[in-house]
């Protein structure tokens, strides 16, 4: 799969073949974007990334809006033709690259394709109203909460454990596109807010083995985001979100894990990772240095040159973790301790997955984060 640093992917062809450009958000957490794009990587279609603000981070430029008045994400541009809303795209590219579908097997019938599209509308309308609904009358409480799990039963029912992991079978498809990233946002807030966690084994079995398999899916880990990413960018978008008694466990869990995270040293997949995260902290070093030291002065007030130093100082020294391995020697010693201390702590809490790198990576990131804190 491809990064977010990527301009332009091939799939082996040339420039010259590109007849896609995706307009998408910078902060790479748009859910109707990501499925766009899983698309693309799936039919292996080349395109250009082109990536814009969402409103809520600022404004669009006026070439954007020029072209596209309302400004709304994400966007595909088609040998020319300007085309908006996600499953418009979606079934727009299926028309043109044919060749490529990922509408097959069973899904060729248009009427289940049209039922299996229906129930994930059905699952965000009954997410959005359980979870934006304004605490108040019990009777109304239990009404949301057992709409939305009726749903989330239907979403079971279509994936059809006998066939799956995937929606598509054994490989996904459009399917699979249409519904992963909800599946994450609704999995990691209902979690976090309700205390219901719908990767439950035993009540969702369906459910649990498709994220199973797509966190282990290279392609589908490359563009999601962690439950931290998402407990903290929902609200910007959908407004307040509302917590019910039960969930004080589930938030708890969600907020403290990335001070319990260890770097794992071993090679392969847990290799990449670290060199991922190593090289996003480093292509990003200046900035992350200066958003501490940002943090910082709203909390202590002026940070001196020495500490700042020390600061940039740490942080390359959890590269030199995350590219190295352990330290050697004697405990890392810092003059302005509370102030690493407190900026490491803070940056391990910033990271936004996959804005900054992958979830796998901001794992390791955390994780050498944390062990750079323990040689302190």
């Amino acid at each position: 799969p491809g990064n977010q640093l990527e301009t332009v992917r091939l799939f082996g062809g040339s420039e010259s073949e590109v007849r896609v450009t995706l307009y998408r958000d910078v902060a790479y957490w748009c859910p109707y974007c990501q499925r766009v794009q899983l698309q693309l990587e799936l039919m292996e279609v080349p395109y250009r990334v082109s990536k814009i603000n969402m409103n809520c981070y600022g404004r669009k430029p006026k070439w954007f809006l020029d072209k596209v008045p309302g400004g709304l994400l994400p966007v595909v541009e088609l040998d020319g033709r300007v085309v908006t809303e996600s499953m418009d795209i979606m079934f727009l590219l299926e028309r043109v690259f044919k060749d490529r579908s990922l509408v097959g097997g069973r899904y060729a019938d248009e009427e289940l394709l049209t039922t299996a599209l229906r129930v994930e509308r059905n699952l965000a309308g009954a997410w959005l109203q359980w979870l934006r609904g304004r605490p108040g009358l019990f009777s109304s409480e239990e009404r949301a909460k057992s709409t939305f799990l009726a749903t989330v039963t239907d979403v079971e029912k279509v994936l059809d454990l006998e066939s799956g992991p995937y929606f598509g079978g054994d490989k996904p498809n459009f399917v699979d596109c249409a519904y992963a990233p909800f599946l994450e946002r609704v999995q990691a807030s209902m979690v976090y807010w309700k205390g219901l966690d719908i990767m439950d084994s035993k009540k969702f079995p369906a459910i649990a083995k498709w994220f199973e398999t797509t966190r282990s899916d290279p392609l589908f880990a490359s563009v999601a985001s962690d439950a931290w990413t998402h407990v903290q960018a929902l609200p910007p978008q959908i407004g307040q979100c509302y917590a019910s008694k039960g969930a004080e466990e589930g938030m708890r869990l969600i907020e403290t894990a990335g001070a319990t995270r260890k770097i794992d040293f071993s090679d392969g997949q847990a290799k990449d990772a670290r060199l991922w995260a190593a090289a996003a902290l480093a292509n990003n070093h200046p900035a992350v240095v200066q958003d501490a030291a940002r943090y910082l002065e709203k909390k202590a007030g002026e940070v001196s040159a020495e500490a700042l130093e020390e600061i940039g100082g740490a942080f390359r020294t959890v590269a030199a973790v995350l590219v190295g391995g352990k330290l050697e020697g004697e405990k890392v010693e810092f003059r302005s301790r509370k102030e690493v201390e407190m900026a490491l702590v803070y940056e391990r809490s910033r990271v936004c997955t996959p804005r900054d790198m992958s979830v796998a990576a901001s794992h390791q990131f955390q994780g050498a984060i944390n062990y750079v804190l323990g040689q302190m």
